[in-house]
């Protein structure tokens, strides 16, 4: 029995077709979906590698400005020690010229109203009442807008005595975490 040759092609084309369809095909689709993942998971690598990149560099940057970032916790304490800042406001006074009368916290409140801190920040009010003259009080503000600590005086009065030493009342805010 012969097969006539142009049968013959047909018939191996139409195998061969059917084993593209059935075979090749679905290997090309397996191909081309691994294709993708293979992408997506490059991607995401890529992403994280970049993502860890950064925090290193930011964490190397933080630890070359390390002198920085103790001034501002020295700016901005954690804790509130009160004895610390009583002492540092009765030194800068006596170093200033002037003489403390009384020094006594006026509030310690949680607050973040008004600041741009986030988290809880506690406001601490100092009310201090001292005598001297106005150089004196003068070197005294200059020496809290010095100190690395953050000290806002929020209000002075004084005494109209005709003669030194006038006695001055000082209000005096901090803050700390």
């Amino acid at each position: 029995m012969q097969i006539d040759r142009p049968i013959a092609i047909a018939l191996t084309l139409f195998i061969i077709l059917l084993l593209i369809f059935f075979l090749v095909v679905p290997e090309y689709n397996t191909f081309k979906q691994l294709q993708t993942e293979l992408g997506e998971k490059t991607a995401e690598f890529n992403a994280e590698f970049d993502y860890y990149a950064a925090i290193t560099k930011t964490y190397f940057d933080l630890k070359s400005r390390q002198d920085d970032v103790k001034k501002i916790d020295d700016a901005l304490p954690q804790n509130s020690d009160f004895g610390e800042n009583i002492y540092f406001l009765q030194e800068t006074a006596r170093a200033s010229g002037l003489t403390v009368k009384d020094l006594f916290l006026s509030k310690s409140s949680l607050s973040n109203a008004g600041t741009n801190i986030t988290g809880n920040v506690k406001d601490i009010v100092f009310s201090i009442d001292v005598l001297g003259d106005y150089t004196s009080l003068d070197n005294f503000i200059i020496s809290l807008e010095k100190s690395s600590r953050i000290f806002e005086i929020t209000n002075i009065s004084f005494d109209s005595a005709s003669k030194p030493p006038y006695s001055f009342s000082l209000q005096i805010k901090t803050h700390s975490y």
